[in-house]
């Protein structure tokens, strides 16, 4: 069995690779911007502060170097039109606030669908994206990771949203996904800007990391019944979570 890329991939990567690098603490609405373009005409994608706005991101308007990986420069783009954070614990963008959000910005034309990591292992996250792979719909999907459990040693620790892209469930050291992230510091060599293969097993690991993450799946309403689906025939939960 060969790579298999989700529906609508390249202009999922070309959009993430047109966002690089994000601005600090504004991971999530610009992973949830470049997979609406898996779903969305560009042209009917929201501005990436219309979608942080109606995600509820505020700001911490002080540099922590820990909250990026090593390398990557402060980044203050956009901070003047979010609203302030009162300590750095509640800065960024929630998995809650950030559904809310993709529904409200793009007017009802994209649901997301939660998969809940409690309990995630490599199996269920590679049958679900190749079903997703398979399926006639499209679909952008949205990781929120521990970073330190999905890239160990890489000298960082903390929530973070990244977008998925393609899965190799036949790979010769074992199931692969392919996540496009949001600074290009991640990228790995010869890869698309910003993205790099990762074992099924640790992106499992890195949503199902205690109290537990997941994946956002971005689909049309029409679809919410299918990606449903898939996600209880995946093993995993429909169910939200707060991180």
């Amino acid at each position: 069995m060969a790579v298999l890329t989700l529906p609508g991939a390249d202009a999922v990567l070309a959009a993430q690779a047109a966002a690089l690098p994000q601005p600090d603490q504004v991971c999530g609405p610009v992973s949830a911007r470049s997979a609406l373009h898996a779903v969305l005409e560009g042209d009917e994608v929201p501005g990436l502060t219309a979608l942080a706005r109606a995600s509820g991101t505020a700001i911490w308007p002080h540099d922590d170097p820990a909250g990026r990986p090593p390398g990557a420069l402060l980044d203050r783009t956009g901070w003047e039109a979010l609203p302030a954070a009162p300590d750095a614990g509640s800065s960024g963008t929630d998995a809650a606030g950030l559904t809310r959000g993709v529904a409200t910005a793009t007017d009802g034309r994209v649901v997301v669908v939660p998969a809940s990591g409690v309990g995630a292992d490599g199996p269920a996250v590679t049958h679900l994206l190749v079903a997703l792979a398979r399926a006639a719909a499209p679909v952008g999907v949205v990781a929120n990771v521990r970073t330190g459990v999905l890239d160990p040693g890489a000298g960082w620790d903390v929530g973070h949203f990244v977008a998925l892209w393609a899965v190799d469930p036949e790979a010769p050291d074992g199931p692969q996904v392919a996540v496009a992230d949001t600074y290009p510091e991640l990228g790995a060599p010869g890869a698309p800007p910003g993205c790099r293969w990762v074992p099924a097993a640790r992106l499992a690991a890195a949503v199902a990391d205690p109290p537990g993450r997941g994946l956002l799946l971005l689909a049309r309403p029409a679809d919410e019944g299918l990606v449903t689906a898939l996600v209880e025939e995946a093993g995993l939960a429909v169910a939200p979570w707060s991180t």
